[in-house]
């Protein structure tokens, strides 16, 4: 596999507009970090740990990374559907799925330095001065940060070949599902992105200290975002076939 979509599509990512708005919605966890550490009084070991571990659960994992990943999944396949480039794609001698495959691992390949870049920043700022008492928060971060990008960029890519307004919905999606009805419906919680998210982080952190409400186990976490995975791609897969592309 030459890996040519996925190559351009990196590069399109990389020249658009889009990649500055990630970028930055990325880097919003890391001025509240500042804030908090500009405001004089002196934070405990524990009240670091504390605000690393808030600022990822409760606005990283279910608002910031699903609404950066939104970003670049619908506009993967989308800006080709709008610009009437994707019929062009589509007469290449690749199959749909690998049309499909390929985007969204151009979707995942930039993502993953831009977030992960939001985040170490965002815990270099917190454990300034006690990196070693909250060295054990960064890497637990990262790795969950990978069920979100790829989970939240599964769903966005299908959602953008169903509806015109993806990025609209998405939103609404982010802020009413994933971050509100999630937190306080337990039915809805165990089909959230978010919920799988936190509870890797949890879980690879095991601080008694720091946890969500039920977390799923981490095999049932990779389970989960693995059929998400494969079934958002059968059905964008099976759209693409049957889309007209006139």
């Amino acid at each position: 596999m030459s890996m040519t979509i996925t190559v351009l599509t990196v590069r399109q990512f990389l020249r658009s507009r889009s990649i500055f708005v990630v970028l930055g919605i990325s880097l919003l966890a890391a001025i509240l970090a500042g804030i908090v550490q500009a405001v004089p009084d002196e934070n405990s070991i524990r009240d670091l740990r504390s605000i690393f571990s808030g600022l990822y659960l409760n606005l990283f994992s279910g608002t910031l990374l699903p609404l950066a990943t939104l970003v670049l999944a619908t506009a993967a396949l989308g800006d080709e559907i709008e610009d009437r480039t994707l019929q062009y794609l589509t007469l290449k001698p690749v199959s749909r799925l690998q049309i499909v495959f390929e985007k969204l691992l151009a979707v995942v390949a930039v993502l993953i330095p831009l977030t992960w870049f939001g985040i170490v920043v965002t815990w270099a700022i917190t454990a300034f001065g006690n990196v070693d008492e909250l060295r054990d928060l960064l890497w637990p971060a990262l790795a969950s940060s990978l069920v979100a990008i790829i989970g939240f960029g599964s769903l966005f890519m299908l959602l953008s070949l169903f509806v015109q307004r993806a990025l609209l919905i998405g939103v609404f999606y982010v802020f009413v599902w994933e971050s509100t009805l999630s937190q306080f419906l337990p039915g809805i919680r165990a089909i959230s992105i978010r919920h799988y998210t936190q509870s890797l982080f949890t879980r690879l952190l095991d601080d008694p200290r720091i946890s969500v409400d039920g977390p799923s186990g981490e095999s049932t976490v990779v389970i989960t975002i693995i059929a998400l995975l494969v079934i958002c791609t059968a059905l964008a897969t099976w759209r693409l076939q049957r889309m007209s592309l006139e």
